[in-house]
């Protein structure tokens, strides 16, 4: 049998490693597990509890996990100097070709990359405009959105200078363009937020994208598409600037396993370049936005990993990894499960449980927070469908865990209906309030009191 420590095994990669051992996964979970233990030391040495992130790649719970060829590679670009705008632009013009588009630029996460480029299309290179921003006053500095697009990202586009334009239907669009508009905003997971969550028939923006660029393109208006958690699909990350798109904004630290404090603009050349003089090492409205010679190699070689990753192979593994919880809950009389369409948010296996809640006299909230409050730790989804889990950023093994103890909740909850107080239908349903895609995180009301102790 191959001896495989912490760092041989997350090199081999997780289903490269499922393969190599005999036993299959059963060995090779265990090997993770343990892994995971022995690493956790460097947080539950000052107090704090690590969690099971049953949800995904959300930020307030620390993204995605990085794999070994990107923290060898900001290992390696730790220990050299390089100027940084030589840096930038290798990099960038790598990245740019790997993933066939004409420029990139590695950025302070999506967010960084929706700033600049927002600036890069409001001020352009124009050193006195650039010096005034984010007073923007007789510039163009219109940036039309559509109304179901405007999530709470846009305050980015709002902090470069931009003066939002809600728009719903296509001659609104057209008439909303004029000699003031800077840029059109285009959000991906239009359909995944708010009231509409989950819903496969959710309305999302009633323009499509390919119709945007057909009004932007003849009047030079450039678009900027918000495709944060859009990764996977692979295809995404050239998909919408053939589409139409100017410039495309995503996350480093989510589908792509890069550094959580990077992300990636891609588009037109002449914009990624003029949005890279709004960010450090160059001064001005940008200069806070500092992109680490670390951070930048670690996207490099995560762009790189992205593209040789068996896709296919990974979907399988995390659907197998839902279908075992899947098999485990649905032995609780009185709840039921079911897969979350593929075509909603991020594209990954994801399974709902639902139960009787009156029978059971045992809220939704209540068993996401049981999960929560227990140890170890699982940070579930909530959802319109139910308590949501993702086993797309769990290490190999822990949905093991994950569903023994959501059987064991519901269990629990199920014997002991008769010693809580009887309530309505109505009184279970409150207090489940949708997870906010913009990571607002609330320990008081999210069942996280108690994850910090102080070491003794």
């Amino acid at each position: 049998m191959p001896i495989l420590n912490r760092r041989g095994f997350f090199s081999a990669g997780w289903l490269g490693a499922l393969a190599a051992l005999p036993g299959g996964s059963r060995l090779a979970a265990a090997a993770a597990l343990k892994a995971s233990e022995e690493s956790r030391k460097v947080y539950t040495g000052i107090g704090l509890r690590v969690i099971i992130n049953a949800s995904g790649t959300y930020t307030h719970l620390g993204g995605s996990l990085m794999p070994p060829e990107v923290l060898q590679a900001m290992d390696d670009a730790a220990r050299h100097y390089v100027p940084m705008r030589d840096l930038t632009r290798a990099v960038g013009e790598r990245i740019a070709q790997l993933t066939g588009n004409e420029a990139a630029l590695v950025t302070t996460g999506a967010a960084g990359a929706i700033f600049v480029g927002t600036c890069a299309c409001i001020a352009g290179d124009d050193p006195d405009k650039m010096k005034r921003l984010p007073f923007t006053g007789g510039m163009k500095n219109e940036i039309v959105v559509q109304k179901l697009h405007n999530a709470g990202w846009t305050r980015q586009c709002e902090a470069a200078g931009g003066r939002l334009v809600e728009v719903e239907y296509k001659e609104q669009l057209e008439r909303a363009i004029n000699g003031r508009t800077a840029m059109i905003y285009f959000l991906v997971a239009d359909k995944h937020f708010g009231r509409f969550r989950d819903q496969p028939d959710a309305p999302g923006g009633r323009i499509s994208l390919e119709e945007l660029a057909a009004v932007a393109r003849p009047l030079h208006v450039p678009i900027l598409v918000d495709a944060a958690a859009e990764l996977p699909p692979l295809e995404s990350l050239r998909h919408y600037t053939r589409a139409g798109a100017d410039l495309v904004a995503f996350s480093g630290g989510k589908g792509l396993r890069g550094p959580q404090n990077a992300g990636l603009l891609l588009g037109r050349k002449d914009l990624v370049n003029m949005a890279a003089l709004y960010q450090s090492p160059y001064s001005g409205i940008g200069r806070d936005l500092k992109v680490a010679k670390e951070t930048m190699i670690g996207m490099l070689a995560a762009v790189e990993r992205y593209l040789k990753v068996d896709h296919a192979g990974e979907w399988n593994y995390w659907k197998s990894q839902v279908d075992y919880i899947k098999s485990v809950v649905d032995r609780v009389p009185g709840v039921e499960s079911g897969y979350v369409p593929r075509e909603i948010t991020n594209h990954v296996p994801r399974l709902w449980v639902k139960w009787d809640e009156k029978a059971f006299n045992f809220s939704r909230e209540e068993c996401f927070k049981a999960l929560q409050e227990g140890d170890p730790s699982i940070v579930a989804l909530r959802t319109p469908l139910g308590v949501t889990i993702v086993t797309w950023m769990m290490v190999p093994g822990e949905e093991k865990i994950v569903a023994q103890r959501l059987k064991e909740v519901l269990e629990r909850a199920r014997k002991t209906a008769h010693l809580r107080p009887r309530r309505s239908e109505a009184e279970l349903a409150l207090g489940f309030g949708m997870d906010n895609p913009i990571d607002e995180w609330d320990p008081e009301t999210d069942g996280l009191i108690g994850h910090y102790r102080r070491p003794a």
